[in-house]
């Protein structure tokens, strides 16, 4: 192999690696971002389901019911300040004035 072709050769390797790794980083980019997504929807459900225990109230006493009742509204109202796309508080019917 004369050199000129043994440069194309080895410029042909390079982009080819080249490729291949921007299509792994595509790859590292699309998994975290399922990633996050599954660790929102985790912990957003158990958040909802603690909120859901504080209100049902269930054998406890009605001084426990009241406080774990003002805790989950107190939860609530934390999250619904947090949610500020008008399209998200209207589908989980949150006030969309404020």
């Amino acid at each position: 192999m004369k050199p000129p072709e043994k440069k194309r050769d080895l410029d042909a390797r390079i982009e080819e690696a080249q490729a291949r790794l921007k299509d792994l980083r595509a790859v590292a980019r699309k998994q975290a971002r399922r990633d996050e997504t599954r660790r929102k929807i985790i912990y957003g459900a158990a958040i909802l389901e603690i909120v859901a225990r504080w209100r049902d109230g269930e054998g406890k006493s009605e001084t426990k019911k009241a406080e774990e009742a003002s805790k989950a509204d107190r939860m609530m109202l934390a999250l619904h300040k947090m949610i500020t796309r008008e399209s998200d508080r209207g589908f989980l019917g949150i006030d969309t004035d404020g």
